[in-house]
C-alpha cells in the first residue's frame, strides 16, 4: 500500500489507514522514515499558503542546474578531443612531410604502387575493407548485451528518481508549515 501511496494511487480511506497504522507505536524499524513522514502530516488541519508557482521554480531551478551541469562536461569533452585531434594532425605532419625530407631511412620507405592492373588493385582494397568490416561488426555485437544491463540498471533508478523529488517537495511543504508556525 506504501507503494501505492507513493505513486499517488491510494485513495482517502486507505490513506487514513496508512496515517491510523503510522500513529500507532509498535512500527518496523524499516519502517521508521514513513512514520515520520506520516506524522509530519498529523498536523494538516493546519492550511499553510503555498504559493502557486513553487512548483515552477522548484522544477525551473532544478532544470538550470542540470543544463550548467551538462554544459560543463560537453565543453570539456569537446576541448579535449579537438585538442587530441590537433595534436595528431601536427604528429603526423611531422612524421610524412618534414621528417621525409630530412631522414633518408623513411625517405626510401616511400608507397609504391603494387598493382599493375587498376581493377586489380581496387578488388583487393575491397577485400581488405570488408574484412575490416566484419570485424568491427562482430566487436560491436557483444557491445549489445551490456547495453541491455546497462538499460536494465537504470529503469529502477528513474523512479527512485521521482520518489526522490517527491521526497524534496514534500520536505519544502513542511518547511513552509513550519515557518507559517514560526510566525503565528
Amino acid at each position: 500500500m506504501l507503494e501505492r501511496f507513493y505513486g499517488g494511487e491510494t485513495s482517502l480511506e486507505e490513506e487514513k489507514m496508512l496515517r491510523d497504522y503510522f500513529a500507532s507505536t509498535s512500527v518496523p524499524e524499516a519502517l521508521i522514515p514513513d512514520r515520520d513522514l506520516f506524522q509530519s502530516f498529523e498536523d494538516g488541519t493546519d492550511s499553510v499558503e503555498v504559493p502557486s508557482d513553487l512548483n515552477q521554480k522548484i522544477l525551473a531551478s532544478i532544470d538550470q542546474a542540470e543544463r550548467k551541469e551538462t554544459r560543463t562536461r560537453r565543453i570539456s569533452l569537446f576541448s579535449l578531443s579537438g585538442l587530441a585531434a590537433g595534436l595528431l594532425v601536427m604528429i603526423a605532419v611531422y612524421l610524412f612531410f618534414i621528417r621525409t625530407e630530412h631522414s633518408p631511412i623513411l625517405a626510401s620507405n616511400q608507397m609504391v604502387d603494387t598493382y599493375e592492373d587498376p581493377m586489380l588493385a581496387y578488388e583487393e582494397a575491397k577485400k581488405a575493407l570488408v574484412f575490416v568490416s566484419s570485424k568491427f561488426n562482430t566487436g560491436t555485437t557483444e557491445l549489445e548485451q551490456v547495453k541491455q544491463v546497462s538499460k536494465v540498471a537504470t529503469d529502477p533508478l528513474k523512479s527512485l528518481s521521482k520518489i526522490n523529488k517527491g521526497s524534496k517537495e514534500l520536505s519544502l511543504l513542511g518547511q513552509l508549515r513550519r515557518a507559517g508556525e514560526i510566525e503565528r
